[in-house]
C-alpha cells in the first residue's frame, strides 16, 4: 500500500493516510505498523486524530516514555501548514468567542473560535482541507481568520460548553427584564424573607425558566471544575462582578468572570441543593451534595458559605465517592513503612495520629486506611466535623456541639455500641483527648487527626493540651504526618544540576548524600504550562516505641524531642528528598511545605 498524499483538492475530509504520512517520515511510527492501523480502522467512523489519541505509541527518542498526542498532533500540523493548539479552557474567553460563529454553524464545520483581537481571529478546527468558510467567517468579523489545528473531541467539548453556557447566560438575562426583575430587586434591597418565599415556591421543583438556566449553568461549573482536577470551587461577589476560581494541584486559578447579580442566584442554586437556609446570609452555613456526574462519576461536595463586604461567597469542596476504595498506593510509602503502617493499623488497640495542616490529605489517608480494615466483622464508628464522604461499611455520626453532640460525647455513645475501631475527626481539646486515649486503653483501635507541624509537634500538643505523658506512653501507637507536594509533569521535566545551598537547607543537618541532578519543572500543553501534573504525599511514619516513649515527660520541648529522636525516624525533609531523587517532585515544592 502506496503512503504518498494524495493531490489536495479544495474542501476535502482529513484522512487516516494524512495523518500517517508525516508520522512515519518523521520515524515516530513505522510503515507496517501504519499499515496494519489502516486496514484495523478503515470502516471506522470516527475522525483520524480521535483514533491516534487512543493508541499507545513507545517513544524510540526518550526510552521508557510513549509519545504523546501533542507530538503526534505536532508533526501532523506542520504537515498541513499549520500549528496544532491544545486550547485551555480556562484561557477562553467564552462571552467574546461564543457570539462570533453561530452555534449549527460550527457544529456542522466541527470549528471553535478560541481568540480575538483588534485584526485577527483564531479558530480551532479539525478538518484543515475544508477552509471554504474562512473568507466568510472574515468578512463578518472584520478581521484575519487564522487556522490552527486542534483534536476532534475538545473542540466538539469547547462547542457544548461555549454555546450551552452562553445560552444559559443570554436567557437568564432574558428572563430578569420579565419573570425574573422581582426577585433581582429583592436581592438588591436585602430583602431576605421576601425572596425566601419566592425561591421557595421554585424549590418544590416547580423550577422557573430562570432557575433552569441557572441549573445549566451550575451543571456545568461541576463538570468543568471535574475536567480540570479541581478540588475546590471559590465563588466570590467583588464590586461589579463575580469571579470564579478553581483550586488545582493546590494552586487558585481564576476561570470565569460573570454578573454580580448572575454569581448571587448561582450561590442561591447551590444552597438550595446543599438544604441551605436561603434567607441566612449574615452567618456562615455549612451544607452538602451527592451528584452522579456527565462523566458517571459519584462525587459529593462540601459548601461552605461566608458573608463578605459585596455579597455572600461560597466555597464548594469536591470529594471523589471512590477514594475511600483506592489503596495506599497513593501516599507513596516505602515498603518498610507500607509494612509497618500495614501492622499498626491491624492492631487489636491503641491510638493512632495522622496529622498535617488542612488541605494534606488527612482525610484520604483515612478514609482509605479505614475502608481497608472495615470488614464485615468489624463494627467501625466515626464521630466527624463534617462528614464528608458517606461510607456504607461505616457508622458514621456528625458532631453538633449546639446540642452537646461533641467528640467527647460521640465517644461516649460509641463505647456502649460495641466498637471496634473508633474515628475521631480532630482532637481539638483535653476532653477528647482523654476520652480518645481512654478507648484505645479499653480495647479499641482509634483513630484521629490533629493540625500539627510534624510527628515530634504532635507529642508536644498532646502535653500541651494536658494530657498526662503515662497515658499517652500507654495508648499511643504511631504517627503519620503527611504533606502534599505537586508531582512533577512527566512529559517536560527537566534535569538540572543540583542547586547546593536549596539542598543544604533542606537537609538542615541530615545526612542524605547530594545527588549531581534533580529534575526542576518546564511545562508543556499536557500540563497547561505549569510543569506539574497532580499531586503527591510527603510524609513521616513514626513508631511510638520504648526508645521514643523515655524522652516524653511533662515539660517536653519540641528542640530537645528533635535532638534525642534524631535518628530513631526518617523525618519529613528525607521522604521529600527521596521523592525528589526519584524525580518525582521538585527542590521547590518540598522546600515550600517541609522547610
Amino acid at each position: 500500500m502506496s503512503f504518498a498524499l494524495p493531490i489536495q483538492s479544495h474542501d476535502r475530509a482529513f484522512t487516516l493516510r494524512d495523518a500517517l504520512v508525516p508520522l512515519i517520515k518523521s520515524g515516530l511510527v513505522e510503515a507496517q505498523e501504519a499499515e496494519k492501523w489502516l486496514k484495523l480502522w478503515s470502516r471506522s467512523g470516527e475522525h483520524p486524530l480521535t483514533l491516534l489519541a487512543d493508541v499507545t505509541i513507545p517513544d524510540r527518542r526518550h526510552p521508557g516514555k510513549n509519545v504523546t498526542f501533542d507530538d503526534l498532533a505536532n508533526i501532523i500540523a506542520k504537515s498541513c501548514n499549520l500549528q496544532y493548539l491544545r486550547v485551555d479552557p480556562v484561557k477562553v474567553n467564552l462571552e467574546v468567542v461564543g457570539t462570533l460563529i453561530p452555534h449549527a454553524y460550527a457544529e456542522r464545520l466541527g470549528i471553535v473560535a478560541v481568540e480575538m483581537s483588534e485584526d485577527k481571529v483564531v479558530v480551532v478546527t479539525a478538518e484543515p482541507f475544508v477552509t471554504s468558510w474562512v473568507d466568510e467567517i472574515s468578512a463578518q468579523t472584520k478581521r484575519k481568520v487564522e487556522l490552527r489545528l486542534g483534536s476532534p473531541r475538545q473542540i466538539k467539548h469547547l462547542l457544548n460548553e461555549i454555546f450551552v453556557v452562553q445560552k444559559a447566560f443570554k436567557a437568564f438575562a432574558r428572563e430578569q427584564g420579565k419573570t425574573g426583575a422581582e426577585r433581582m430587586k429583592l436581592l438588591r434591597q436585602g430583602k431576605t424573607g421576601e425572596l425566601d418565599q419566592l425561591l421557595e415556591k421554585s424549590k418544590g421543583r416547580n423550577l422557573s425558566a430562570q432557575d433552569s438556566h441557572v441549573a445549566k449553568i451550575v451543571d456545568w461549573l461541576l463538570n468543568f471544575a471535574l475536567l480540570e482536577r479541581a478540588s475546590d470551587i471559590h465563588l466570590e461577589p467583588k464590586r461589579g462582578l463575580g469571579q470564579v476560581r478553581f483550586r488545582i494541584d493546590g494552586e487558585l486559578r481564576t476561570v470565569y468572570r460573570l454578573d454580580h447579580d448572575a454569581l448571587l442566584m448561582i450561590i442561591s442554586r447551590f444552597k438550595i441543593l446543599g438544604d441551605m437556609k436561603l434567607d441566612e446570609k449574615r452567618k456562615p452555613q455549612d451544607g452538602g451534595i451527592k451528584r452522579t456526574m456527565d462523566n458517571g462519576k459519584q462525587v459529593e461536595m462540601r459548601l461552605s458559605t461566608m458573608p463578605t463586604s459585596h455579597g455572600e461567597k461560597l466555597v464548594v469542596r469536591i470529594f471523589d465517592k471512590n477514594v475511600a476504595g483506592q489503596d495506599l498506593s497513593f501516599i507513596g510509602f516505602l515498603p518498610e513503612d507500607l509494612a509497618l503502617w500495614e501492622d499498626m493499623i491491624h492492631q487489636s488497640q491503641g491510638l493512632i495520629l495522622v496529622t498535617g495542616p488542612t488541605g494534606s490529605g488527612k482525610t484520604t489517608t483515612l478514609y482509605t486506611t479505614l475502608n481497608k480494615v472495615a470488614t464485615p466483622d468489624v463494627n467501625v464508628c466515626t464521630a466527624e466535623d463534617p462528614v464528608e464522604m458517606e461510607v456504607d461499611s461505616f457508622n458514621q455520626v456528625q458532631v453538633n456541639p449546639q446540642i452537646g453532640l461533641t467528640f467527647a460525647e460521640c465517644i461516649r455513645s460509641f463505647l456502649r455500641q460495641d466498637p471496634d475501631i473508633i474515628m475521631v475527626g480532630e482532637i481539638r481539646d483535653l476532653e477528647t483527648g482523654e476520652m480518645a486515649i481512654q478507648s484505645s486503653l479499653t480495647g479499641h483501635l482509634v483513630f484521629s487527626t490533629l493540625h500539627t507541624n510534624g510527628a515530634l509537634a504532635t507529642i508536644q500538643r498532646l502535653v500541651d493540651l494536658g494530657l498526662q505523658t503515662f497515658l499517652i506512653n500507654s495508648s499511643l501507637l504511631g504517627i503519620l504526618a503527611q504533606r502534599l507536594v505537586r508531582r512533577l509533569c512527566p512529559h517536560c521535566k527537566e534535569e538540572v544540576p543540583t542547586d547546593k545551598h536549596k539542598w543544604e537547607t533542606l537537609m538542615d543537618g541530615e545526612k542524605l548524600a547530594m545527588p549531581k541532578t534533580v529534575f526542576e519543572a518546564r511545562g508543556c500543553e499536557e500540563c497547561k504550562h505549569t510543569g506539574y501534573l497532580g499531586r503527591m504525599c510527603i510524609y513521616e511514619l513514626v513508631k511510638f516505641d520504648d526508645k521514643l516513649k523515655k524522652q516524653i515527660h511533662q515539660k517536653v520541648e519540641i528542640m530537645e524531642l528533635r535532638e534525642k529522636t534524631r535518628g530513631l525516624f526518617s523525618p519529613l525533609r528525607i521522604n521529600g528528598a527521596r521523592k525528589i531523587i526519584s524525580g518525582d517532585t521538585t527542590l521547590d515544592e518540598v522546600l515550600k511545605v517541609a522547610y
